[in-house]
């Protein structure tokens, strides 16, 4: 019996389970101190008032009397404030509530002075009154200016601050400490995030210090998901541990599933343990589980456990993770559902399942119909024809890459998107035979791509990743064009991989029928040469980070001219890269590069 009191007066989240065990024994013997009694119904009368009991107001009232009968007045000044909080919860009216707390007050004030606990029954009186007062007036100036609202803000701030002054030095540090917390919470709702986290640390290292760890939890929570808002990830990693830390003596499932989604997430925002993140994230998806709460934080908890897994490259079990709790998470709106789906096609897809990644992509981009915004419909709906590209589904790809095409166009502010879904197109329609009407497609496929790139560049010359883009559409127009002289039973050199680096596509077999002439070949290698020789000057004014790029221009003329039977000139183009390589400071040349572009010039030669 008395671990149970010790318990209740020192709120240790233990405490319910201790007079649970009380409760047992009690009612197993038929004579007990009634002082006993009068403590087990303020326990079950404090339950009933939780969980918003209709009976509670009354079980409360029977407690009071009990303990008035016993001359026990601290603890029915404690019932008498209850009653208030009570009322408040339930709804009452204004009036009556501001009654019960009056009397409260009154009950706590009145105790001898002799009393030890007069002192802290004021104080709670005083918090609850603040608390409750605060709640009365933003319920009567519901429908107000929000001025109204910064107003009460501003007058709880006040009288939090005045009873922090008024109790600091006193027995009653955990009080303070709810104080500092609701303070700190104030602090953030004006929009004072940098008073809030020292309040809130204020809050949980006071609570620490009046021997109430499980109360710094909340505070030290809260701050974590604040530092992480203020891009300072140390800090509140060090709060979210701190709040685990602290946590150790906690019962209540929920509250521990907040604690470990808390460090789990900062350490997935991070991104610098990926192992732990996941055990954190599993346990607090058990957790969540054991309060019944599977479909809203543990499925919140699954998909922080599966993003983990992604970030530790384990694919296959984000997967698995997320597919298990995907039916909970599409029931928490249409933003969620967008990502987890789009999550999930982008697993699919490193796991080579191209048909069910492509599936979820489309399926993401329907739920963004609706959307004002219409870029992420765009992107979804490309990164769904992308992957039906890569499955060999050209027709559905073609439909995608079109449907998101018009999709950026009316969004707008997107070139590179359009730009490199018209060069998809263009390779698609090559993709079943190469004939002169599929590679004309194709040519106005690629000539629409650098229209749109040169209207972007008029209003950004300097722009470096349209210059890129503007050099890789030439780069594959000349592609293309070298396909269909491959289709007409003309290709290069085959024997070195590295020569050909770029000419996608020419493995294999083609059954094209022939369709060039010698001049119209002679011509489309001359147009290749001028295409590849531009996109090498802008990838050599682009710099060092372009360098392979540009060595596979250079080296794919180089190889064009020896078709044309003139390796003198593609030797000579590809000794002046080496020249000029040769001169690269140190850590700008890539190791591979120079031997390779070597050994092209002695096939050349040879």
């Amino acid at each position: 019996m008395d671990r149970a009191r010790s318990a209740r007066d020192l709120g240790h989240p233990g405490a319910d389970a201790l007079w649970a065990e009380v409760a047992v024994r009690v009612d197993a013997q038929p004579e007990t101190d009634p002082l006993v009694r009068a403590d087990l119904a303020d326990h079950r009368a404090l339950a009933a008032a939780r969980s918003g009991a209709e009976n509670a107001a009354a079980l409360l009232a029977a407690a009071r009397d009990a303990y008035l009968a016993l001359g026990r007045t601290e603890r029915a000044a404690l019932a008498e404030l209850r009653l208030a909080s009570e009322a408040a919860q339930s709804g009452a009216a204004p009036a009556r509530i501001r009654e019960l707390l009056a009397t409260a007050v009154r009950a706590a004030e009145a105790l001898d002075p002799a009393e030890p606990l007069r002192m802290r029954r004021i104080a709670l009186a005083e918090l609850s009154a603040i608390r409750v007062e605060s709640y009365l007036r933003s319920v009567e100036a519901s429908g107000a200016e929000n001025h109204g609202q910064e107003h009460g803000h501003g007058e709880l701030a006040a009288e939090l601050t005045a009873f922090v002054a008024a109790y600091r030095d006193t027995p009653a540090a955990d009080l303070v400490a709810e104080a500092e917390e609701m303070l700190g919470r104030v602090a953030l709702s004006q929009g004072d995030p940098e008073r809030a986290v020292t309040l809130l640390a204020d809050a949980a290292e006071r609570a620490v210090g009046a021997g109430r760890p499980w109360q710094a939890v909340d505070p030290l929570v809260l701050r974590a998901g604040l530092l992480m808002s203020l891009e300072r990830p140390e800090e509140a990693e060090r709060s979210a541990r701190s709040a685990l830390e602290h946590s150790a003596e906690m019962t209540d499932a929920e509250a521990l599933g907040v604690v470990r989604l808390t460090l789990a997430d900062v350490l997935l925002r991070r991104g610098t343990a990926a192992a732990e993140t996941a055990r954190h994230a599993l346990a607090a998806s058990h957790w969540f589980d054991q309060a019944g709460l599977t479909a809203d934080g543990g499925a919140q908890a699954r998909l922080l456990l599966a993003r983990a897994y992604a970030q530790d490259d384990r694919p296959a079990e984000a997967a698995e993770v997320l597919q298990s709790t995907l039916p909970d998470l599409l029931e928490h709106g249409d933003r969620q559902a967008v990502f987890v789906r789009e999550f999930l096609g982008d697993l699919l897809r490193r796991l080579n399942e191209l048909r069910p990644a492509a599936e979820q992509f489309l399926l993401a981009a329907e739920a963004t119909e609706g959307w004002e915004d219409r870029r992420p419909q765009a992107n979804l709906a490309q990164s769904a024809a992308d992957t039906l590209s890569d499955a060999g589904l050209p027709e559905e790809a073609v439909a995608a890459y079109e449907r998101s095409l018009a999709l950026h166009r009316l969004a707008g502010g997107a070139p590179i998107a359009e730009v490199r879904i018209l060069r998809s197109l263009a390779w698609l329609g090559l993709r079943e035979e190469i004939t002169g009407e599929a590679v004309e497609r194709a040519r106005a496929r690629m000539a629409e791509a650098a229209a749109v790139l040169e209207v972007a560049l008029s209003a950004e010359p300097g722009a470096s990743e349209l210059r890129a883009e503007l050099a890789q559409t030439w780069h594959q127009l000349a592609q293309v064009l070298d396909r269909h002289v491959s289709a007409n039973g003309q290709s290069h050199d085959e024997d070195d991989d590295e020569g050909l680096e770029g000419f996608e596509g020419l493995e294999g077999e083609d059954d094209s029928e022939p369709s060039l002439d010698a001049s119209e070949v002679d011509g489309l290698r001359v147009e290749e040469i001028e295409l590849w020789d531009r996109a090498a000057q802008i990838y050599a004014d682009l710099g060092p980070e372009h360098l392979r790029d540009r060595f596979q221009c250079v080296t794919n003329a180089a190889w064009t001219e020896h078709e044309q039977d003139d390796a003198d000139a593609g030797a000579t183009r590809v000794s002046a890269l080496i020249d000029e390589l040769r001169l690269l400071p140190e850590g700008e040349l890539p190791d591979w590069l120079l031997p390779s572009a070597e050994r092209v010039l002695g096939q050349l030669r040879s």
